[in-house]
């Protein structure tokens, strides 16, 4: 599943022994706003550099939407896979 695939990735299951990912910023910003669109708008900022397309964000905030808004680190996990997977995250500007 999509939400197995972020946990794998975000844990760095590959990841040499101390890499990890600090994601208590979103996870913070994911509790306070359960419609996902600031965690969208901060992820957009610091990992896209304010390009994400309308289309990506919408496609996005869908799969974000269908995680509980109970659990802001798996929101939080969820958005950043699926930008850090996307075609639009990995072309080189």
């Amino acid at each position: 599943t999509a939400a197995a695939d972020a946990d794998a990735f975000l844990r760095g299951a590959n990841a040499p022994l101390g890499t990890s990912i600090n994601l208590a910023e979103m996870q913070a910003i994911a509790a306070a706003d359960t419609t996902g669109n600031q965690l969208l708008d901060a992820l957009n900022q610091k990992m896209m550099r304010g390009t994400m397309s309308a289309q990506m964000r919408s496609t996005i905030l869908t799969a974000v939407q269908a995680v509980a808004s109970s659990s802001p680190l798996d929101r939080a996990k969820q958005a950043i896979y699926l930008i850090a997977t996307s075609s639009q995250y990995q072309v080189q500007r």
